[in-house]
């Protein structure tokens, strides 16, 4: 049922998070696509289906960069890794070009799909996430967990997406910093409301 699945969804994001913080304390080059509602068989094709549950210790195996997959991307999709070493379309868009091949194709599926794309830099190790192509970079992981959380387990969290912070956050209009404290006057503003209703 539904628990179950956000149960596997919870594991999977923590599987990857794990990963990621050793990939990226490495400098291993890492680019991660999770499904969403749009299909990415065309992509997947292109790869190698390994059909695994999301390990961080296999994953770190996929991208070890002796690891014949490890330049691809890998595609998870219902909390499963379905297929790596797949070949992405790069971004054609101008502002990409200076950036690397795999920050290209991040944007590029992103662009083109509701997909979400986790990069690791082999350059700095630093942590990106592109989501509509567009890139949050120099994540902390623990930042990543939350992100992702939010991305993949949607809460109907209806206050906060009427205030549309979390909007403009991923738009990067406004920082990480400055969202968690909109959010939290928000919440506190509610809490104040519904004292003053009760008295």
């Amino acid at each position: 049922g539904h628990t179950q699945e956000a149960k596997t969804t919870d594991t999977a994001i923590l599987q990857t998070i794990e990963a990621v913080n050793s990939l990226a304390w490495t400098k291993t080059g890492a680019l991660i696509i999770f499904q969403r509602e749009d299909s990415l068989q065309n992509i997947i094709n292109t790869g190698t289906t390994i059909n695994a549950d999301v390990n961080a210790e296999l994953l770190k195996n996929l991208f070890y960069n002796k690891a014949p997959l490890h330049d691809g991307a890998m595609v998870i999709r219902d909390n499963r890794i379905h297929s790596a070493g797949c070949i992405l379309p790069l971004s054609q868009s101008a502002m990409s070009f200076e950036l690397g091949t795999r920050h290209r194709a991040g944007i590029g599926i992103t662009e083109s799909t509701d997909a979400i794309a986790v990069i690791v830099s082999e350059e700095t190790g630093t942590i990106t996430l592109v989501v509509n192509g567009i890139l949050k970079r120099h994540l902390a992981p623990e930042t990543l967990e939350r992100l992702l959380i939010k991305e993949l387990m949607p809460v109907e969290d209806e206050h906060t997406d009427k205030k549309g912070f979390w909007n403009k956050f991923m738009r990067n209009e406004i920082s990480f910093e400055q969202y968690n404290r909109m959010y939290d006057r928000f919440m506190n503003d509610q809490r104040i409301q519904e004292e003053e209703l009760r008295t």
